[in-house]
């Protein structure tokens, strides 16, 4: 009797244990390690990284604590100028928000993503992703929304819309000194004066940076001061007080060394040696140039490094000293190689890690309904287990009936084991289809193909290892079946390899959306007609076919960028000659030159097949293309629009055409007094 109760005993504690889970940090203790992350990050970017890391590895966090101290890591690790690691880890975030019921939490994703993109010198990417944080800032509190609008209005200081960027500081000032914010209002401050600057408005811009190295000094806001002094530098150069300039920047500079502000001492280098340049000490500009180098700096912007080494070319060839001035363009144009290929490994380590966390949920989906069907069994082995518990108490005062009572409910039980398969197994077709359907509707069109390539030769390969290593285990390994791994994996690996070259050079042609093309050389003075006929003269047989060129109309001289105006013509001829001469031998181009005002009208016509009525609002959208087969993205319209727009301060459209396609190009005549498109077209 007594073995029987034991027996009993133990299979209600069996039936009663429950994993124990790990318990989660509490409101009050997240208050106190969010206040140790921002006190560790006070001390340096670095320190707060790794304060991020030890938490997240040690601690267990609900949802909306660890996209908070996601946050945290992705906003360090851009401090820390580690950009690649910075976006796959604001990837990881969005994600994590995409799940939360907090969606304003999504400010992050576009605030630290334009932070990103402004440190790569992307600064039209920057902006768009800071103008899409402004309504998720709106959503939570009126600090983030000033904050938006101050980083907004730092693009457009880089972009040098200065007037907006002026009005923009304007009410960033008002609003910190309104709540006492003495660190904002400094930081407003400077910036209004380089708004001013730009707006060449050097008298203000002085009475401004005076108030600021006021408040600076008051405070001790030593960075800030650093960054007045340089500015007032820099005006007083402007307005030739140089002997003034001077003296006020080696006080900057020696503030900046004793304070240790790494991210000022190359702008302060790079505007006193302008000075001495203005003072026609050109050998005592480039002793300043040469006696400093970037390596010793961790934050230095590569806008400055590129203007130290094209303006030490400059004095070098100033001072007929043509070797030098050729190495220091050279290390020029390493640089700006360096900036080019530091944005394409950001962009594809965004891409990559987009489309690795998409594998990751689709698998993390799968192993979700493996741990339910373990769930389900669970459940229903503890169900029986107390069923068979009372029978056997019902066995011990020996009732036969309870034998009958037993099989009824293991019939019930299979019963509704089955029909929980059943419903299991459906729930896992509908929503293996959801993730699918997911999956590739978050990724891009074009990078869908190679990106699900590799991930398909990744899984292969992991099947063949899998495969391998069971034969191992078991002692089944044979010669044949090892050269057959080794053939397949060879296959798998140079699938992946293929795809990833397929991928980087989709990139590469994706990045030409953005307007890339250099205006290192100023505009030039050159005689429209005569230049358009000897660039056509050049692409006479270029292609491989007859194609005759005529220029006719106004004979007006414009001041441009030539070379640009080259590769817009350029690409229109290479789409006549794939489009519109797709059938014919020979063909004809004509450019009609009309001048009014202060533009003038090049009127592309060709005689070739001509566009389609319906497809002329979308030929200038980026990847539209009716000719996909031929590998084409449909970026080559898209391009020229914005180098037109962008570049050449013009307009480009396309109009119906009875025979051929036809293009107007609208150029100002002198580009440099177009400040922007919007206002050469109001």
């Amino acid at each position: 009797m007594r073995a029987w109760i034991l027996f009993f005993i133990c299979l209600l504690f069996i039936g009663n244990l429950s994993t124990v889970q790990a318990k989660t940090v509490s409101k009050e203790e997240f208050l106190q390690l969010r206040e140790s992350i921002r006190q560790a990050y006070a001390r340096s970017p670095s320190e707060g990284l790794e304060r991020v890391y030890f938490l997240l590895t040690n601690k267990a966090f609900t949802l909306e604590q660890s996209i908070m101290v996601t946050n945290y890591k992705a906003w360090f690790l851009l401090e820390n100028d580690e950009l690649e690691q910075a976006m796959e880890t604001i990837v990881e975030y969005k994600s994590m928000v995409s799940h939360s019921d907090e969606k304003s939490l999504m400010y992050g994703y576009f605030n630290i993503s334009g932070g990103i993109y402004a440190r790569l010198g992307l600064y039209n990417e920057a902006l768009s992703y800071y103008r899409d944080a402004m309504p998720f800032a709106k959503s939570r509190d009126e600090r983030l929304v000033y904050q938006t609008e101050n980083n907004i209005a730092s693009i457009y200081l880089k972009l040098e819309r200065f007037d907006e960027a002026f009005t923009t500081f304007e009410n960033y000032k008002h609003y910190a000194q309104a709540n006492n914010q003495h660190l904002n209002q400094s930081f407003a401050t400077n910036n209004i004066a380089a708004s001013l600057i730009g707006l060449k408005n050097y008298s203000e811009a002085l009475n401004i940076l005076d108030q600021a190295i006021t408040l600076q000094k008051r405070h001790n806001f030593t960075n800030h001061l650093a960054t007045s002094l340089v500015l007032k530098g820099k005006v007083l150069r402007l307005t030739n007080r140089l002997s003034e300039s001077e003296a006020i920047l080696i006080q900057a500079i020696e503030l900046i060394n004793r304070e240790k502000i790494d991210n000022e001492y190359m702008d302060a280098i790079l505007c006193l040696a302008a000075t001495y340049n203005a003072q026609n000490n050109t050998e005592k500009a480039i002793e300043l140039l040469t006696s400093v180098s970037s390596k010793n700096y961790k934050y230095v912007d590569f806008k400055t490094e590129l203007d130290i080494t094209k303006f030490s070319s400059q004095l070098y060839e100033k001072q007929g000293n043509l070797e030098n001035a050729l190495s220091s363009y050279k290390q020029y144009n390493e640089i700006n190689t360096a900036v080019l290929t530091r944005q394409a490994s950001v962009n594809i380590a965004k891409a990559l890690a987009e489309a690795d966390l998409a594998a990751k949920e689709v698998r993390i989906s799968e192993l979700t309904k493996a741990e339910q069907i373990k769930a389900t069994k669970a459940k229903a082995f503890k169900e029986l287990t107390i069923a068979i518990s009372i029978c056997l108490i019902v066995i011990l005062f020996g009732s036969f009936a309870a034998i009958h009572s037993i099989d009824n409910k293991n019939k019930k039980l299979a019963n509704a084991l089955k029909q929980l398969h059943d419903t299991q197994k459906h729930l896992i077709e509908i929503e293996k289809i959801a993730s699918l359907t997911a999956l590739v509707s978050g990724m891009a069109h074009q990078l869908n193909t190679p990106i699900g390539t590799i991930v398909t030769a990744s899984s292969l390969i992991d099947e063949y290892l899998l495969s391998i290593s069971e034969k191992f285990k078991a002692q089944q390994l044979t010669s044949k079946c090892f050269h057959q791994f080794i053939t397949n994996t060879a296959s798998a690996k140079e699938l992946v390899i293929s795809n990833i070259n397929r991928l980087a050079s989709i990139v590469e042609e994706f990045k030409a959306l953005n307007v890339s093309i250099a205006l290192d050389k100023p505009p030039v003075e050159i005689s429209l007609p005569d230049y358009l006929k000897q660039q056509l003269s050049f692409l006479d047989n270029y292609l491989g076919k007859q194609i005759s060129y005529t220029v006719t109309g106004s004979k007006v001289s414009i001041v441009s960028h030539p070379s640009i105006i080259t590769d817009v013509l350029k690409t229109l001829v290479i789409n006549s000659y794939e489009h519109g001469f797709k059938n014919q031998d020979n063909g004809s181009v004509n450019m009609h030159l009309v001048e009014h005002g202060d533009y003038v009208d090049i009127i592309y016509q060709d005689n070739g097949m001509g566009i389609k009525d319906e497809i002329l609002s979308e030929i200038f959208t980026p990847f539209y293309t009716t000719n996909l087969g031929a590998q084409h993205l449909g970026l080559g319209l898209n391009v020229v629009f914005n180098a037109v727009q962008y570049n050449l301060k013009g307009e480009i459209c396309a109009e119906s055409c009875e025979h051929g396609a036809r293009f107007i190009i609208t150029l100002p005549l002198d580009v440099r007094l177009v400040t922007n498109n919007q206002e050469a077209f109001d």
